[in-house]
């Protein structure tokens, strides 16, 4: 049998319909032209079925069999992996940043040796601990060569207070930066659990719209790719998609907390011994909590700053600040005052020998500050003694086992150039991760990216194949008319 005049009318009508959902989904495309997450969408026309006929099986046109998306699920995922990476680094570099910015330093981010004063420069030239050591040193050198002068004792107690100073605002400024990176990594945390939810929901509306085969939730799926791509850039993940119930699965270091679309486990945080903040999963259900192990992420990447890098520095600082109160009290204490008899006098307070005393705590014995001539600088009560001031003087060249066997100056550019390094090698893993990230970005939107040129290419091609179709149609109209007649 043959088409006939009713069924090429058909057949024309569906050309009609197909040519107009291309018409649509060349607009849907230019629309969506800015929207990062959109992936392009195309019409998958088949050819119609055949019916025979005495010269052969005769096509009935084309039909839409689906509107699929241009999108590769390998690519996809490792974009969601490096976007993990990238948010590590970025939040590490970050991290590092504002330590640099509370150690009240400019750093020399290559160096690498502990001796060069060039590791560390006081922003404008006056408030780097170095500074601070060296004036002070300089000021007991000048003591020991008129131990009576009442100015130059004056002089050792401003530059004192001015190092405690320094010791006090550093290790503080440290200490607050400690505690906004745990707010941080909690703000990440409550970030992440939103996004977990949006991703629930939007896979449960997924599968529902895609229930029974009708058609494809294209649109929902970007959305759901970008949540994952969002989430990833905090946590490290892994996904799958069950291709028997089409459910969506999600994990974090193990931990599966979106199962068959639907949360089973909460990130939270928690306090380590330390203080710190940080990354558990807690199941809905039995209230259960297992530490995770992040690797990547931009919680893992606050986490790592803050216990690794700012850690060191701040212990280093800590050190130092108790290595040279400790080495200045024991001098001290068995001296005398210019009086010939007081002695037992700490130089320093808030330290104590054999522990680690935070520098913030650290202060210029008050007394010391009141009367200058308290200052014990004779090691035999001769007022013109200076034994005692030149030893502590020449503390400032002696190395310290406390330190490994570094001065006071060089082990505190050798902490600063650790962190510098720390903070350059940061910035370089970053340029690399930026490299692949748009290499990855550039190969998805070769792929899936909306083209112009390409969508209006195609738009010409639907609008003339619609009025032919509609020309078509009244064509086959005029011939039905033609037939009517004649039949009258």
């Amino acid at each position: 049998m043959s088409l006939g005049l009713v069924g090429t009318l058909e057949m024309s009508r569906r050309a009609l319909d197909t040519n107009r959902q291309g018409i649509e989904i060349t607009g849907h495309n230019l629309s969506n032209l800015s929207n990062p997450a959109y992936a392009r969408q195309r019409l998958r026309i088949q050819t119609g079925e055949a019916l025979p006929s005495p010269s052969g099986p005769t096509g009935t046109g084309s039909v839409v069999s689906a509107i699929e998306q241009v999108r590769s699920q390998l690519l996809d995922s490792q974009i969601a992996i490096e976007t993990s990476i990238t948010g590590f680094l970025e939040s590490k570099q970050k991290a590092l940043e504002f330590g640099e910015v509370n150690l009240g330093q400019r750093i020399d981010r290559q160096a690498t040796t502990p001796e060069g004063i060039s590791a560390a420069q006081g922003v404008g030239g006056q408030f780097g601990l170095v500074e601070g050591i060296t004036e002070f040193f300089n000021s007991l050198q000048a003591l020991s060569v008129s131990p009576n002068s009442t100015a130059d004792r004056q002089v050792v107690l401003l530059k004192a207070e001015n190092l405690t100073t320094k010791f006090n605002n550093v290790d503080s400024r440290l200490e607050r930066l400690r505690g906004g990176l745990n707010v941080s990594v909690q703000d990440d945390i409550v970030e992440a659990n939103k996004l977990i939810k949006e991703i629930s929901d939007l896979s449960a509306s997924i599968t529902s719209s895609e229930l029974g085969g009708t058609g494809n939730a294209n649109d929902l799926k970007d959305r759901r790719q970008q949540a994952v791509e969002s989430l990833a850039k905090v946590v490290n993940l892994q996904t799958s998609i069950d291709s028997t119930t089409n459910t969506f699965s999600l994990s974090v270091s193990g931990r599966t907390l979106i199962s068959a679309n639907k949360i089973d486990e909460d990130l939270a945080t928690f306090t380590d011994d330390a203080g710190g903040r940080q990354v558990r999963a807690v199941n809905r259900t039995t209230l259960v909590a297992t530490n995770l192990t992040l690797t990547s992420g931009s919680a893992q990447g606050t986490i790592n700053a803050r216990d690794g890098a700012i850690a060191s520095l701040k212990t280093q600082i800590n050190d130092l600040a108790n290595a040279l109160a400790t080495g200045v009290n024991t001098l001290h204490s068995p001296g005398f005052a210019l009086d010939g008899r007081s002695k037992d006098r700490l130089f320093f307070t808030g330290v104590t020998a054999g522990s680690r005393t935070a520098a913030r705590d650290i202060a210029l014995n008050s007394a010391l500050l009141q009367d200058p001539s308290l200052i014990q600088a004779s090691a035999d009560g001769q007022p013109g003694n200076n034994d005692v001031a030149l030893s502590m003087a020449r503390l400032a060249s002696q190395t310290n086992a406390a330190l490994g066997n570094l001065t006071f100056v060089e082990s505190y550019n050798q902490s600063v150039a650790n962190f510098g390094q720390a903070l350059n090698n940061t910035n370089s893993q970053l340029l690399d991760q930026q490299a692949v990230d748009r290499m990855l970005l550039r190969q998805r939107d070769s792929l899936g990216g909306v083209s112009v040129d390409e969508e209006m290419t195609n738009l010409v091609i639907f609008q003339r194949a619609f009025q032919a179709s509609a020309k078509m149609i009244t064509t086959i109209d005029e011939l039905i008319q033609s037939v009517i007649a004649l039949s009258r």
